[in-house]
């Protein structure tokens, strides 16, 4: 088990906890499913590789700027 920061969508800044290997993982909302991805997002300027569970559509760029919100090191 680990703890992964969700990214986008309905469970954006929330942490969770998963299972190790579990790599995507769908949601059902009253807007439709929303489909997260396991990434490993390099944190700009701090030197570090995190892991979180992404919308599935959000761009690797964007979703790398995202993190860095929630994220402190």
């Amino acid at each position: 088990m680990s703890i992964v920061l969700y990214i986008g969508g309905s469970k954006d800044g929330m942490r969770g906890v998963m299972p190790y290997g579990f790599t995507k993982t769908m949601l059902e909302t009253e807007n439709g499913c929303e489909i997260y991805v396991e990434r490993m997002i390099p944190l700009q300027g701090k030197g570090t590789v995190v892991r979180v569970m992404a919308l599935e559509s959000i761009q690797d760029d964007a979703l790398a700027n995202h993190v860095t919100k929630y994220y402190t090191i």
